[in-house]
């Protein structure tokens, strides 16, 4: 990560919301950014999430979006996004979104993480597990439920659990390309473990107890 650059880490939260109807329904109902940023040699971080209810327009999260995925030297990070523009697409105003352009790729580094094995998908969690970076289980009827309720308590949880691990993912792929990125890896690992030990949400715990430099 390069001086007075930004890795932007995005999640969304799917539902097939008319699944328990028997009518397919795919929707967004939620995102997490989670960026890491080095400003003057002092690494930050922030994590931003937002879901949706049952009676909320989606055309709110496009909004949202909007103020997370504005900055220019941000580099994007994400899991299938591509599935992900596809549904955004849906929402009211999407296709006047920059934030949704810059998703799918255009003017913007983006670091999509999906993958195949053997011709088939690779999930999120198959990809953490190769790294024990932890991530959510699918719950997909607890969701449901916190999206009619308006209780999506949860589905934060879920996002914030997710958008770090996306972000962590991220990172390991480019320290891969080169010895310099590994070494700047550790280092902001070691920030991470900082960032992580004094915030206070459930998922912090969790990456915190999964980071070797933690341990240290």
């Amino acid at each position: 990560m390069n001086a007075s650059h930004v890795i932007t880490a995005v999640c969304f939260a799917r539902l097939d919301v008319g699944h328990e109807l028997e009518n397919s329904n795919p929707q967004i109902i939620g995102a997490a950014t989670f960026s890491g940023s080095i400003q003057g040699g002092i690494v930050t971080f922030a994590l931003h999430t937002a879901v949706l209810t049952a009676k909320d327009p989606g055309e709110g999260l496009i909004s949202w979006l909007e103020t997370r995925l504005g900055d220019d030297r941000t580099t994007l990070a994400g899991f299938e996004l591509k599935e992900s523009v596809r549904l955004l697409k849906t929402l009211p105003r999407a296709r006047l979104s920059a934030a949704v352009r810059n998703l799918g790729g255009r003017g913007r580094t983006i670091i999509d993480l999906g993958a195949d094995k053997d011709g088939e998908p690779i999930t999120l969690g198959e990809c953490c597990a190769e790294l024990s970076i932890p991530c959510a289980t699918p719950d997909p009827a607890r969701d449901f439920i916190g999206w009619c309720t308006g209780r999506g308590e949860k589905i934060v949880d879920t996002l914030q659990l997710d958008v770090i691990a996306v972000w962590r993912l991220a990172m390991h792929q480019i320290a891969a390309r080169s010895s310099l990125g590994f070494r700047v890896h550790e280092v902001i690992e070691t920030h991470l473990a900082n960032w992580l030990r004094a915030a206070d949400f459930p998922a912090a715990a969790v990456h915190l107890e999964a980071l070797p430099s933690a341990q240290l």
